[in-house]
């Protein structure tokens, strides 16, 4: 499968400071440089005090470490450690750090030197899955009447595997089932049962977990009834619990309208009555936590249910309440159908692709994580192009940086324009300068 590539950018970050330094004692600067086509980050750092010495290095996703010093004449020590840090979930650095004491007659002044190449940003996925009672329904698995129909959950099981596969190198995965294994097609709250936490939680390559925790590809016992909003609430706990730094989406695929709702007060408005807890529990992820909802919808109907005891909402139109979720969720589709509506088990793998494919060229953020927070913040200067970017409160609404979160200043931002000009660029400088008093 054909994906753009998207460079990822690099940043070099050096310490400085500007009060006299002893005759005989150069600065020190560290470059970097990332292969777009691998995995391995090598970094590079010079020093030079009254000669040259040159130690570059090259680090993996193999932990290791180095140390080297060197003296000059003068009696100056440099001393440089470079880590090599295991590629994990979070955004991921490699860094190298040194520590230079220079003694003058502005007496000892500490400073601290960086350079960090940054990693691909793998945001976290919750496919939440509906694995209601009518997931045994046949229905048409490829586009041609001629051939036999198969049951939804078989194309269900089918799309996963392959969208796990297509993507499991790109994007953390993790997986949360509505109603449970533990549900039963009863007519009461047994029907409606979900996990407190999510069946399997997001990790790198995660695919073996999620498969082996799904209900076997040919099971016959798809039980239940359709606990949306609890699924939900399952994925959207978890998914919230996870650090903001690393961007957050749930995919949530469907073939019904959501009842089951923690309002009601007996059966009828148990099963019958469509639960409105779910678009509000979907927008509030989205507006206050930046977390996207993506909608794929099986075998959804244009038209208003029938007033009936048949265990799913009377009186509403499920097209109407998916594309209202879809649009509340931030994913919102141009055109009338605002959700992924699919008909058979081809149109069930391309949404999947389409939805995963966008999610994995909508999240690559700015977001530099650092593996040593800087001695001076505020010292701090982010320069593009040679051109220096203002630091900002508001990323939603401002062009520049800012630190993703207070103390300990573990991550940067770049927004906006800035954003944007990091991506065509590939590259930015940021200068921990040291503070004098």
């Amino acid at each position: 499968m054909f994906r753009p590539l998207w460079v990822v950018p690099f940043i070099s970050l050096a310490c400085f400071y500007s009060p006299e330094v002893p005759s005989g004692l150069s600065g020190s600067t560290g470059s970097t440089a990332l292969s777009t086509d691998s995995s391995v980050a090598t970094t590079s750092s010079s020093t030079s005090e009254s000669g040259s010495t040159h130690a570059p290095t090259e680090s993996s996703a193999t932990a290791s470490e180095s140390t080297s010093t060197s003296t000059s004449a003068g009696g100056t020590t440099t001393e440089s450690t470079t880590v090599s840090v295991d590629t994990t979930s979070e955004p991921q650095t490699s860094t190298t750090t040194g520590a230079t004491t220079t003694s003058g007659t502005t007496g000892d002044t500490p400073c601290q030197e960086l350079t960090v190449t940054v990693q691909p940003v793998k945001p976290h996925v919750m496919l939440v899955l509906d694995k209601s009672g009518s997931m045994l329904n046949m229905w048409d698995h490829d586009a041609d009447p001629n051939t036999p129909t198969v049951r939804r959950w078989y194309s269900l099981y089918v799309a996963v595997n392959q969208a796990l596969t297509d993507f499991n190198d790109e994007l953390n995965f993790g997986m949360s089932l509505f109603p449970s294994k533990s549900a039963l097609n009863n007519y009461n709250g047994e029907a409606c049962l979900v996990n407190e936490d999510v069946e399997v939680p997001s990790a790198e390559f995660n695919k073996n977990a999620i498969i082996a925790a799904l209900p076997d590809q040919n099971s016959l016992t798809i039980e239940g009834t359709t606990p949306t909003a609890r699924g939900m609430t399952a994925a959207l706990t978890y998914l919230k619990s996870l650090s903001p730094a690393i961007p957050r989406a749930v995919v949530l695929v469907t073939d019904g309208a959501a009842n089951c709702s923690t309002s009601a007060v007996n059966n009828l408005q148990l099963f019958e009555a469509y639960d409105d807890n779910l678009a509000p529990l979907v927008n509030e992820a989205f507006v206050l936590d930046k977390i996207s909802t993506w909608v794929i919808g099986i075998a959804i109907v244009n038209a208003t249910t029938n007033l009936a005891m048949d265990g799913s909402p009377n009186g509403i139109n499920p097209y109407e309440k998916l594309n209202e979720l879809a649009t509340l969720g931030g994913t919102a589709q141009v055109g009338n159908e605002k959700f992924y509506g699919v008909s058979n088990a081809i149109d069930l793998s391309s949404a999947f692709s389409n939805v995963l494919h966008a999610i994995d060229e909508q999240t690559q953020t700015c977001v530099v994580a650092l593996d040593v927070s800087p001695i001076f913040p505020d010292k701090a200067v982010v320069k593009l192009g040679n051109v220096e970017v203002p630091r900002i409160v508001d990323c939603a609404n401002e062009d520049g940086w800012r630190y993703v979160e207070p103390s300990p200043y573990m991550a940067l931002e770049l927004c906006g324009t800035a954003c944007t000009e990091l991506k065509l660029l590939g590259e930015a400088d940021v200068e921990y300068g040291c503070d004098a008093d």
